[in-house]
């Protein structure tokens, strides 16, 4: 049975963080969550998984959060899971996580992006399915009017509106 380890991070501002890592990588990332329990339940995405919580093998991951919200990290060194992911939400998200800190892309930028201009309603599928928010910066996918979309992170454009501003502030203070 596979392995998946998991262990959350209690934030003031995006509240509990949860993360999971397999043996390939970091496959999930959950904010707000109503606690360990519901966490288990939401990234076990019904498969059986043997849940292992530990603090050695996800510190590095939740390290590097925890720098991110303390604006010292703009950039996230993570090895992630792809093995859940199509190869089309794979494209998407590679080509969000190469989105500059503070900077963003609408949907239709990154259509074109992975050679698929006219899939900017996919890539909006894509990106509200991304397993790991905050990690991959779907944040940072705006629509073509420079307009907020839902946010997957959080399901909340609130959230997506203060991470942007807030990596333009930090962006500002450097």
């Amino acid at each position: 049975m596979e392995k998946l380890y998991i262990d959350t991070l209690q934030t003031d501002v995006l509240g509990l963080i949860g993360i999971a890592l397999s043996e390939r990588g970091l496959a999930a990332v959950r904010m707000f969550q109503g606690g360990k329990r519901s966490f288990i339940e939401d990234v076990s995405w019904g498969r059986e998984y043997e849940i292992v919580t530990s603090s050695e093998r996800t510190a590095p991951v939740l390290a590097q959060i925890w720098e991110y919200l303390q604006g010292k990290r703009m950039n996230f060194e993570v090895v992630i899971d792809w093995s859940e992911m199509t190869d089309f939400q794979q494209a998407v998200l590679q080509a969000t996580q190469d989105i500059p800190f503070a900077d963003t892309r609408s949907y239709g930028d990154i259509a074109a992006i992975i050679g698929r201009p006219r899939a900017a309603r996919a890539v909006g599928q894509a990106e509200s399915n991304n397993p790991t928010p905050l990690v991959i910066p779907c944040h940072r996918v705006i629509g073509a009017d420079g307009g907020l979309r839902g946010y997957g992170g959080a399901k909340d454009v609130n959230t997506k509106a203060w991470l942007l501003a807030f990596e333009k502030r930090v962006a500002g203070n450097r």
